[in-house]
């Protein structure tokens, strides 16, 4: 039996990305975040 979890740990443990993808991601999803918000304050203050 603990053979049998153990194959189901090792798989779900390969499926996990690699850390260097989940801080390229991270990243990504702020500098587009900062992106998004500098377009709504840019088109705030000079009433676009």
């Amino acid at each position: 039996m603990f053979n049998k979890f153990e194959k189901n740990i090792k798989t779900y443990v390969k499926q996990i990305p690699n850390f260097q993808t989940i801080i390229s991601t991270k990243s990504a999803i702020y500098f587009g975040l900062t992106a998004y918000w500098g377009v709504i304050i840019f088109g705030t203050i000079f009433n676009i």
